[in-house]
């Protein structure tokens, strides 16, 4: 009776994957830290804004990430007019990253949490 043990063998095997892949954390998966900040940066995501608008939402973050024990890694403006901004925890090991449009208007501003300690080099485009 081959086929029964057979079915067995690959429902175990299919209901081990599913469990795993459900799991959060499970086989290398990325998970928040307890204190992420992700809903205050989706938050501050916009487009369509002005330099001033610009220019203080990034004050913000910066304010915002040096209470939470972020520490200011580099900061770039770049020829094509976008600022982009690092900073990192030392001890929770996370990154987190800005950019922003640095025009009069119709500018973007993004930021983003990520886990681990990102260098700015990283950041720099490949020839």
């Amino acid at each position: 009776m081959p086929i029964p043990r057979m079915l067995v063998r690959r429902l175990s095997v299919a209901l081990l994957t599913l469990g795993l892949l459900g799991a959060p954390g499970a086989l290398g998966g990325q998970t928040d830290p307890p204190d992420t900040l992700s809903p205050q940066l989706t938050a501050m995501a916009g487009t369509g804004l002005k330099l001033t608008e610009c220019e203080k939402r990034m004050q913000t973050l910066g304010t915002m990430l040096g209470q939470a024990g972020y520490v200011s890694r580099h900061a770039h403006l770049g020829a094509d007019a976008v600022m982009t901004a690092l900073w990192c925890h030392p001890q929770r090991h996370t990154t987190v990253v800005a950019f922003s449009g640095w025009q009069a208007s119709d500018n973007a501003f993004s930021a983003a949490e990520m886990a681990g300690q990102l260098g700015w080099n990283e950041f720099l485009p490949l020839p």
